[in-house]
Parts: C-alpha cells; structure tokens; sequence
C-alpha cells in the first residue's frame, strides 16, 4: 500500500508541477495551488482512510495489568474449613459484599455441608492467620446449585470481588482461577486457562445446574475459589472437575448470573425458592422439526401456560426484566440458565414457533417450583 501511495504521490506531483503547458505561470494563476509531498500524501490518505494501519503490541503493559489485577483479586479469595461429626475439610470462598467489618462470602455447598464449627484462612505478608468460628455466621446453603454463603467479622481489610455478567463471555476468553488445592499449603494458587464451554449441564445426586467450562488447573481444595476474567470480576465458582486417567483440564464453575441470584436468596431468609415455568421437553433432542429451540409440552399451571403456549411450540427467546432484549434459546442448557437465573414473582415474556410462524407470548409471573 505505501508503494501505490508513493505512486499516486508522485504522479500527482508531476501531474500539478510538471505537466501545465508553459504558457500558465503559477504564480501569477490564483486558481492553481502548489502542494508539498507531505500535503499530497495527507490529501490520499483522507481520502482512503484505512490505506495504512499502525498496530504496536505493548506485551510489558499487558503483562502489569494482570499482575496488578490479580494482586488485588488475591486478597478478596479466602480459605475455608469446615468440622462436620464426619471429619474436617478445606476449601475456598470469595469475598463479594462488605458492610462495615462484615464481609460477606460465597463458597460451595459440599465445602460447608453440615458443617458443626468453621474457620477463616487468610494470608498476610507470607504468614497464615485464622478466624475462629465465633465470628462466622452461615447464612444458608443450597445442594441444588452448590452454593453456600456466609459472612465473617473482622478489621482486616479484604478485597471485595465484583460479580459480572456471565452472559457476556464468550468461548476462548482468558480466565484465572485462585483457591487453595490440595490445602493451604498451596494458599492462593493462580491458575490460568480459557473458556472452554458455556452451558454445560450437570444433574449429579441433588445437584441440578448449567455450568461454565474451562481448563484452567484445579484440584481439590479449589472448591468455592474464584474463576475471574481478565479485569479481575468474579465470572464463576469453581465446584467440580473430570477425574479419569485419559482427561486433563476439563473443569467447572458455577456461573456468576447464578451465583448472583442464590446470594441474593441466601441472604435474604436462607432459602433458595426455584421459579416455574412449567414444560417438560427432551434435554438434547428437539421434536418439533426445527433445528434450534426448545420443543415442549405444558404443565398446567405454570407461566408458560399463562403465557399462552400450548404443546409442540418450540421456545426460542426468553426474556426476564433483567433483560433489555430476548435471549436466544437455541437448546435446553440455554433455557435452563435462563430460567435459573431468573426469580420467583418476575415476569417473563417468550419468543416461540408455533406452525412455522414467530410469535412473542403475553406476559406472565414465574411461580414456585413444586418441589420448593
């Protein structure tokens, strides 16, 4: 491209310079202007704005502002034990709320599960201190989701780690996970790896959730620990990982929209109340001749009942008053989240096939589940 600009420039040059018959004196000629090289080259380049492009790639800034980030991030992750009549074990949690010397923590369900006493593990300049279980106070627990929440009191200070918006990741973005594995002897152990999957659904015993992956190392011990995206905001809570001989890497985390509303539920009484929408569908199969959506048939006295679908609509949008647009439904995981992120007394609109046709459903409220 700087060739062809050369070229250009030049014969411009010699087209106003060179070639005016001898009988013009420019100088004398008002109409005619005499441009400099630089002045031809700016006049081009105005008219094709993207013919040159400068890209300078500042490895060392990049380099610092991950240190920096995780520096601070470090200190909003905590250590976990936990003394149930079974025997003790430790874990991870993440500090995500402060009031005054009361810091608020969310970790897994299974770190904390009938726990009797428990502790808090921090680190200050190289040295481990604990926080006895007097000033600890479980605020409630949920198996279904794997979350657990609970708030400390203490006058040190602690990084608080904001919760961003799950739906905003996309596959191959860089994620950092910070825990302690295998104990704290390996306190705050950083991991770095990239999303590997989005919705992944689990259903293991009483555990019933849409999962991030990712292949960030984590081992036991990293249970409740923090997985951040590149600006240091909680994206997920790591609670689970493939165990077998021939896989590596294959790990998971509770998404941040997730952990967002079971906090906020725990918080409140303690109690996780699950919203209804009320169709029961083929998990990987869809039947409705479509090749995106959720085919379904309707449960009597649910929302999408009164939202006026019937059997054999395919469900492809979904919306809550979280939401500004439609989400895209294009499976069961995609509507699993959406209705797991969503919460008992909101109201949701649907976008559906029905007969080949598009159609927004009317408004309707989100009970309760049945099984709550």
């Amino acid at each position: 491209m700087k060739k062809i600009l050369l070229l250009i420039t030049i014969s411009l040059s010699v087209f106003l310079s060179g070639c005016t018959p001898a009988v013009v004196d420019i100088d004398d000629d008002p109409t005619l202007n005499a441009y400099t090289e630089e002045e031809l080259r700016a006049m081009i380049e105005e008219l094709i704005p993207d013919s040159t492009v400068d890209t300078i790639y500042d490895l060392r800034s990049f380099q610092d502002a991950i240190t920096g980030m995780l520096s601070v991030a470090r200190t909003g992750v905590i250590g976990v034990i936990s003394t149930s009549e079974l025997g003790s074990g430790s874990g991870s949690g993440v500090i995500y709320k402060q009031i005054g010397t009361t810091y608020y923590a969310v970790t897994n369900h299974h770190v904390v599960e009938d726990s009797i006493l428990m502790s808090v593990v921090y680190e200050k300049n190289g040295i481990l201190f604990e926080i006895d279980n007097e000033f600890i106070t479980i605020l409630g627990s949920d198996p279904t989701t794997d979350l657990a929440v609970f708030t400390f009191e203490s006058e040190e200070e602690f990084s608080v780690i904001p919760i961003a918006d799950s739906y905003d990741l996309g596959l191959g973005e860089f994620v950092f996970a910070i825990g302690n594995p295998l104990g704290f002897e390996y306190y705050g152990t950083v991991t770095m790896g990239i999303i590997s999957g989005l919705t992944r659904y689990v259903e293991d015993g009483e555990f019933n959730a849409t999962l991030l992956q990712h292949d960030a190392a984590i081992s036991p011990g990293n249970s409740g620990g923090a997985l951040l995206n590149i600006n240091g905001e909680l994206i997920g809570i790591n609670n689970m990982k493939l165990v077998e001989d021939f896989v590596s890497n294959i790990g998971f985390a509770i998404p941040s929209n997730t952990v967002r509303r079971i906090t906020m539920d725990l918080e409140d009484d303690g109690i996780v109340t699950r919203p209804f929408l009320g169709i029961t569908t083929y998990a990987q199969v869809n039947v409705c001749g479509t090749d995106y959506g959720v085919c379904v048939e309707i449960t009597e006295g649910g929302a999408a009942e009164a939202a006026g679908l019937i059997d054999g609509d395919t469900i492809i949008g979904y919306k809550n008053s979280s939401y500004d647009e439609f989400r895209d439904v294009m499976n069961f995981n995609d509507l699993k989240e959406a209705i797991l992120n969503s919460q008992v007394g909101e109201e949701i609109e649907l976008r559906y096939i029905r007969d080949g046709v598009i159609y927004i459903s009317d408004t309707a409220t989100l009970g309760t589940h049945p099984d709550d």
